[in-house]
């Protein structure tokens, strides 16, 4: 991964990150009823899951191009099309709350919900096995950038963890304004379409 490259997977990442997705759902749920402070450590349990996900990545994408370097492009222009029918969806996408249930009120139940949804949630999985390599260089070492590519991601995705906790009433009302989740959706679609768009490139 280039610097160029970086700064096109940087939006990207803010996108996704900051997208209301089920676990910011949550976050946001919880911090509306048990505080900014309780429901931002909760929200931290979904990174363990997180960061198994990367390492599971990295050790898959190098037995890929241990393999054969054909094959790992193949999964790059399947990982495009992804993003493709990613930003698709994402501009047909509805943020809605029904279904999201947060009336835990311990600090292991949350957690444990928070985990429970990151590990099951199969946009997450495909992020990381559609998104990521479009950025890994296969004449370079896949750990070192799977490691900045995930660092980023993680630290981005603490501060959704954080605004979602702390957004609290208002930005639930904002959120359920058509034109404002359609900004966020568009913003989100163009960042996934430009992330795809690098496999044209040499």
């Amino acid at each position: 991964m280039n610097e160029a490259q970086w700064w096109v997977f940087l939006p990207a990442c803010i996108g996704m990150n900051f997208f209301p997705g089920p676990n910011n759902l949550i976050a946001l749920v919880h911090g509306t009823r048990v505080g900014i402070t309780a429901s931002s450590i909760a929200g931290l349990a979904r990174l363990p899951v997180m960061v198994v996900m990367l390492v599971l990545l990295a050790i898959g994408l190098e037995a890929l191009l241990a393999m054969s370097e054909n094959a790992f492009y193949m999964m790059r222009f399947a990982g495009a099309a992804y993003l493709l029918y990613m930003a698709w969806q994402t501009l047909s996408a509805r943020v809605s709350f029904s279904g999201v249930d947060g009336n835990q009120s311990s600090m292991w139940a949350m957690a444990k919900t928070e985990a429970l949804i990151a590990s099951t949630n199969p946009k997450l999985i495909l992020i990381f096995t559609a998104f990521f390599p479009q950025f890994i260089q296969p004449s370079e070492p896949v750990a070192p950038q799977v490691a900045v590519m995930g660092g980023t991601f993680i630290l981005i995705e603490i501060a959704a963890i954080v605004a979602y906790a702390s957004g609290g009433k208002g930005l639930q009302r904002m959120l359920s304004k058509d034109d404002n989740a359609k900004w966020l959706a568009r913003f989100t679609a163009l960042a996934l379409t430009a992330a795809a768009g690098l496999i044209l490139l040499p």
